[in-house]
């Protein structure tokens, strides 16, 4: 039997340290009509597999911490995958031997800075709809309080300042980048 396709745990812990950006462009719509709930579209079917392969994989199911929603280059939602009450965190869907992969997971508060910040764009005719990314690369930070208005982003280089309603300002930055913080008087307007 191929190991790729059980869904035996590995023999060691493997630490979860990649995020997965899946492209929903196509399914995105099902959520705004209401006629598929956001995290069937979010955690749903997707193939682990490159090209044809049934033996070599795009990404490994188990390193996935968190899934990245994105569509058209802006981010629709965030999950964090988490155990569903077996302690599976995915499981395979599908009994062809290219069998998919679904997450279980929910919303993620830990990542939420990254809602409607900048995502991963694919190009036309790009064959994958996922894409890995190092866990670091997803922005970190804190959910603005219920209630509050949308939080704001922007981008400078590959910085994303974020500021949240309540005036929690978020600075995500590349390791390579270093970050100055100036205080200047409060009637001072001036860069």
């Amino acid at each position: 039997m191929n190991p790729d396709v059980t869904a035996m745990p590995p023999a060691e812990p493997i630490e979860a340290d990649q995020a997965l950006a899946v492209n929903v462009g196509r399914r995105w719509p099902t959520v705004e009509d209401g006629s598929a709930a956001e995290e069937e579209v979010v955690l749903g079917a997707w193939s682990p597999w490159k090209g044809r392969s049934t033996t070599l994989r795009h990404f490994d199911p188990d390193r996935i911490a968190v899934i990245v929603a994105c569509r058209q280059g802006q981010t629709m939602a965030v999950y964090d995958v988490l155990p569903d009450h077996r302690g599976a965190r995915w499981h395979w869907t599908g009994d062809e031997p290219r069998r998919r992969v679904v997450f279980h997971g929910a919303p993620s508060t830990r990542y939420a800075a990254q809602l409607n910040a900048p995502a991963p764009a694919w190009r036309t005719g790009e064959g994958t709809p996922v894409k890995v990314l190092a866990l670091e690369e997803v922005l970190a930070g804190e959910q603005a309080p219920a209630g509050w208005p949308p939080t704001r982003h922007t981008v400078v280089g590959q910085a994303v300042i974020t500021l949240s309603a309540a005036g929690h300002l978020t600075v995500s930055v590349p390791p390579e980048y270093s970050v100055t913080v100036q205080t200047r008087a409060p009637h001072d307007r001036s860069n």
